[in-house]
């Protein structure tokens, strides 16, 4: 009498592997890109911080000596100087706003450091704030309203 021995494989095979191998890469080429769109939104929290940040401390400063411009306001001299965001993705720029003076207007600018982490947001390249709270962003008007 012969007696015959059943064998069971465990693991998986080739095909199943490639199988789950295939759908964890598809699902990271839809995943990473949305991921990396939220960490670029909400850097830009970065520039808009900074930029009111700076514009109170400038009321604050005119409110005390009638002029933003004045030698013992910090804020206007520290922008003056080149100053960056409190994170360091933003270069800030401070302007007399259009049609003004330098010591009865403002015109913060926030712009993405060159090859930065932000550098390569087609959406919100700079933010702008003026002395009247006039708020905008490049390329155009609905980048505007999305990115502040």
């Amino acid at each position: 009498m012969q007696t015959t021995k059943q064998t069971t494989q465990t693991g998986f095979t080739l095909i199943e592997l490639l199988i789950a191998v295939a759908i964890v890469a598809l699902l990271a080429a839809i995943a990473v890109p949305q991921y990396n769109g939220y960490v670029e939104k909400a850097r830009r929290t970065d520039a808009t911080t900074a930029l009111t940040r700076i514009a109170g401390q400038l009321e604050r400063c005119y409110t005390e000596r009638s002029v933003y411009n004045h030698a013992n306001c910090t804020s206007y001299t520290d922008v003056n100087k080149g100053s960056v965001s409190e994170d360091g993705h933003y270069d800030l720029t401070i302007a007399a706003a259009a049609g003004g003076t330098a010591a009865q207007s403002f015109q913060l600018t926030a712009t993405a450091k060159a090859g930065g982490s932000q550098a390569t947001d087609e959406k919100c390249k700079t933010f702008t704030l003026t002395n009247v709270g006039l708020r905008s962003s490049t390329p155009g008007p609905e980048a505007t309203t999305n990115c502040w």
